[in-house]
């Protein structure tokens, strides 16, 4: 048992350069402890006092591994070997390196270089020797792997290893240092890309390119070993003394410093890096585990090998949250779909299904926001919902998604058409006092009888046209007014409408492809091989269409069902495909599918087959791009038509 917990222990310290405290390790031995530090001095004491393989520093109260104990050396003494791989394939695999090129440097001066192209086991594609300029006829002569990388492990020694992106570059050399040497990789790595996550939160693009400008670097050489491993040299010398600056000035501290989040967390990865890599990069669903094989988490992703990579290489932000997740996951399993919607529904289904822990705990995906107005009320409000209902003459219009609440808009909205914002349902009466909206004007007041059913049916039909889309007119009026005001000096009241149109503006700048009500919501999705119906906002039907027959079933349920949907409201099973659905149609690519919008229930088999033909890369048949779908729970009264 103490043997047992001796290697989980000393796993640990492997990933912690710079050590970690008694408190620490008894928090990975036993969940909860802690509380009595005494009882964990006691028994890490007992653990590993007697075992050569552990060091305490009794200054720091840390313990660490022996090996660890070299890397306690300022930045500027330390030995690092900068390299830059180039490669006939994306993953891992033996052959496939066809160049290393490599810089020495002690701190931040290069005072040796290595450079070979190398044989690979199979023809280089086009698009590689296009982009790095190596080509078969250069590589025809060149030594194979099995020749280089002897004197490159010798050139490489016990230097840290350095590189731009280095979970790249490490995961081809560990492959071919396990495959020829039978150990893999044994050098601490440093990598570039994450220092320049950590040391420059602000910007976007951090890679070698955007360093380069950004810093005024050299890029003679770009694409080819050599050359790459000169600028990430160069990076590395800057980021030197960037740390330098920041208290950063050991090994053991800079290698800790590059694995923790924005939050300054530390991330314990324990996912190889060559697992990701095999990843494919097709949509698809992915699935976290930790080490009892238990589902941790369900992400849907368009490209299931980028998106995992983010969560291990600090691309996604690292949440405190997100940094306690990856270091739970010991495995991540994937299952590959036609196409991303299809992505967006499986994840749906596995996540109703398997209830995993943190899908409660991260809400990565931005909201997604829907103005209800309920259209049985004779004097209606607009409210504000980030759930469907079922219920019948309810209008919701959406979905409106992204990180920012629209509330901001909407109230302004609701403002300027003087609608109520009162709860309930109003019995007017003329010997009703106004509440103090209506009494400083910003409500219409109908609570009172000071406007008739008809009066405030026409304010609730202009709001519901801007939310529609029709937004043009009451921004010119609102310029035009603020205009007016500056012109007659009245300069707070301008700001007042200034304020509104900017929040008016930034509401319809990203819905100026708005929603459509439930009668317009009737269309085909042809994507991937597979067709998707979508009758009042509700996905209908599901199929490929992949031969006449099935082309045939599916004008046939289109023709059977377009009206039988209108008549009734959504059942609780529907309401989340429809929000999924409403989501993908807001979020696609405008090149991603082909829609098709049905005017009525026949649509001709030919049109049917014709879609499906390409669906993957059609664009829409309207001019414009689509609007995303709006979602109701019923057929909208005649008060607002089309």
């Amino acid at each position: 048992m103490s043997m047992r917990i001796r290697e989980k222990l000393h796993a640990l310290l492997q990933s912690r350069p710079a050590g970690a405290t008694t408190a620490e390790l008894m928090g990975s031995i036993f969940a909860g402890c802690g509380s009595d530090p005494e009882l964990g001095d006691r028994v890490v004491h007992q653990l590993l006092g007697g075992d050569p393989a552990f060091v305490y520093d009794p200054e720091h109260q840390l313990w660490a591994c022996r090996e660890q104990v070299a890397l306690r050396v300022p930045t500027h003494e330390a030995s690092y070997v900068v390299v830059d791989l180039e490669t006939s394939g994306g993953a891992p695999g033996g052959g496939r390196i066809i160049e290393i090129g490599a810089c020495r440097m002690t701190g931040a001066r290069i005072e040796q270089t290595y450079q070979t192209l190398v044989r690979p086991w199979t023809r280089i594609p086009g698009f590689i020797a296009a982009m790095t300029s190596i080509t078969n006829e250069m590589v025809r002569e060149a030594p194979p792997i099995e020749e280089v990388l002897p004197d490159f492990r010798h050139f490489l020694g016990e230097s840290v290893l350095v590189a731009h992106n280095a979970q790249f570059d490490a995961a081809f050399l560990d492959f071919e240092f396990r495959r020829l040497f039978g150990v893999g990789l044994r050098n601490p790595v440093l990598c570039t890309l994450r220092l320049a996550r950590r040391l420059l939160p602000s910007m976007r693009r951090r890679g070698l390119d955007a360093m380069a400008e950004y810093f005024g670097l050299s890029t003679a050489g770009r694409h080819r070993g050599l050359g790459d491993a000169r600028m990430a040299a160069e990076l590395l010398s800057i980021f030197l003394e960037m740390a330098a600056q920041m208290g950063i000035r050991r090994l053991d501290r800079l290698l800790e410093f590059q694995h923790a989040g924005a939050s300054g967390r530390r991330i314990e990865r324990h996912v190889p890096p060559e697992a990701i890599a095999a990843l494919p990069a097709a949509p698809g669903v992915y699935l976290m585990h930790n080490e009892r094989g238990d589902v941790l988490y369900v992400g849907k992703a368009r490209n299931l090998k980028r998106r995992v990579a983010s969560y291990f290489n600090g691309g996604m932000g690292l949440r405190p949250k997100v940094i306690e997740l990856v270091g739970h996951v010991r495995s991540v399993k994937t299952r590959i779909t036609p196409n991303s919607l299809e992505a967006a529904l499986l994840e749906a289904r596995l996540i109703r299904e398997l209830k995993p822990p943190y899908n409660r705990m991260l809400k990565s995906s931005p909201a997604a926001y829907l103005v209800k107005v309920d259209m049985t009320d004779p004097f209606p409000k607009l409210s504000l919902s980030t759930t469907l209902s079922r219920r019948a003459g309810l209008l919701q219009l959406g979905p409106y998604i992204g990180r920012r609440s629209p509330r901001r808009g909407l109230d302004a909205l609701v403002r300027l058409m003087r609608l109520r914002v009162c709860a309930g349902r109003l019995t007017p009466d003329e010997s009703v006092s106004p509440c103090v909206y209506g009494q400083m004007g910003r409500c219409i007041a109908p609570c009172n009888r000071s406007v008739d059913e008809d009066g405030y049916d026409a304010q609730v039909r202009q709001a519901v046209e801007f939310l529609r889309g029709r937004s043009a007119g009451l921004l010119t009026r609102l310029a035009a007014a603020r205009d007016q005001a500056s012109r007659a000096m009245r300069f707070e009241q301008a700001q007042r409408y200034q304020r509104d149109l900017d929040a008016l503006a930034a509401f319809a700048a990203g819905e100026r492809r708005l929603s459509r009500v439930v009668e317009e919501n009737n269309l085909i999705i042809f994507l991937g091989g597979l067709a998707y119906v979508v009758l009042s906002g509700r996905l209908a039907y599901r199929s490929e269409i992949d031969s006449p027959q099935k082309a045939r079933e599916l004008t046939a349920f289109v023709a059977d069902n377009y009206d039988r949907y209108r008549g009734r409201p959504p059942g609780r099973d529907e309401l989340e495909p429809m929000l999924i659905v409403s989501r993908w149609l807001r979020e696609r690519p405008a090149d991603e599918g082909r829609l098709v919008f049905l005017d009525g229930p026949f649509i001709p088999m030919q049109t049917v087959l014709a879609h499906c033909q390409d669906a993957g890369g059609l664009a829409d048949e309207r001019s414009e791009p689509p609007a995303p779908i709006s979602v109701a729970a019923s057929v909208i009264p005649q008060r607002l038509p089309g």
